[in-house]
């Protein structure tokens, strides 16, 4: 015959195991999965319109407002027709923060430049003030800044590069022609836009 401590012992144990297995069928599906509207906003993908926006502001460097965080002042010193760019008095200033203070920046036809420095250093922000045309370079001069993939589309790859390439030509045409009307058939920047339309226009 069980003893009355020991059936007490063989109760609570029995009680226990029916416990942790209830435990596990919680675990293993039993619980409702999480949907976006139990996620907080801010932790939501952002699958949405207006959410790409605001991911993209945040990578551009922009408040809500879409102004800039950034800061810079500089001074043009090369010819505005030339090939090479000199802005002196550069600086750049990100949220209060000075990243560079009454320097010389110089881009040379024909050279390439690799930026150097610590993570936060400002490499990418003087960047994407170089890109935003935040600095006085002349609108002669290409900017391609590769930031990021190509944004979400409903063309195909060869489709996507297909169409930019053609966006630009059509961009560099109608810049030959203000250039054509506004400084005439000498201009030596002519030269080079229709020397990289023919190259766009043979690929």
């Amino acid at each position: 015959m069980v003893s009355a401590s020991k059936a007490a012992r063989l109760a609570k144990r029995a009680d226990g195991d029916s416990k942790k297995k209830l435990g596990k069928g919680k675990k293993s599906g039993t619980e409702s999965p999480q949907v976006d509207s139990d996620v907080p906003a801010d932790d939501q993908p952002a699958t949405t319109t207006e959410k790409m926006k605001e991911v993209e502001k945040l990578t551009a460097q922009m408040d809500k407002h879409g102004l800039s965080d950034r800061v810079t002042t500089g001074v043009l010193s090369s010819m505005e027709s030339s090939r090479d760019v000199k802005v002196t008095s550069a600086s750049l200033v990100f949220h209060g923060k000075v990243l560079i203070t009454d320097s010389t920046l110089e881009l040379n036809f024909g050279r390439r430049y690799g930026l150097l420095g610590e993570n936060g250093c400002g490499k990418s922000t003087l960047l994407k003030a170089i890109a935003h045309r935040e600095y006085p370079i002349p609108e002669h001069i290409d900017i391609y800044l590769l930031n990021e993939g190509a944004p979400p589309t409903e063309l195909g790859a060869l489709e996507w590069v297909v169409t930019e390439a053609q966006n630009q030509l059509d961009r560099m045409e109608k810049q030959a022609e203000d250039i054509l009307e506004e400084q005439g058939p000498d201009s030596p920047i002519l030269e080079d836009l229709y020397d990289v339309s023919y190259l766009f226009s043979h690929r």
